[in-house]
């Protein structure tokens, strides 16, 4: 890629990661699961490691972020199963 692709490439990016954030607040700030905060964080870094230019540790980052992510929704969901709510 050109750099001013990359430039492109790593804003777009960006964006894209600070909408899920905000998607994550939602699910942390509805549910009292740790992880959902745990991944924002994760998110952040990935953020900070993206303007760093180290996209090996930023995609290591969303990876975990990932992970936590479905842990905790699984997590979530089941709470819900047990109240009865889905």
């Amino acid at each position: 890629m050109r750099d001013e692709e990359i430039v492109g490439a790593e804003k777009l990016l960006i964006a894209y990661l600070n909408t899920l954030i905000r998607e994550v607040n939602i699910a942390a700030n509805a549910t009292d699961v740790k992880g959902f905060k745990d991944v924002n964080a994760k998110l952040e870094n990935a953020i900070e490691q993206i303007k760093q230019h180290n996209y090996t540790d930023a995609m290591q980052l969303v990876s975990e972020a990932i992970s936590t992510a479905t842990t905790s929704g699984s997590q979530a969901a089941e709470t819900l199963k047990e109240n009865g709510l889905i």
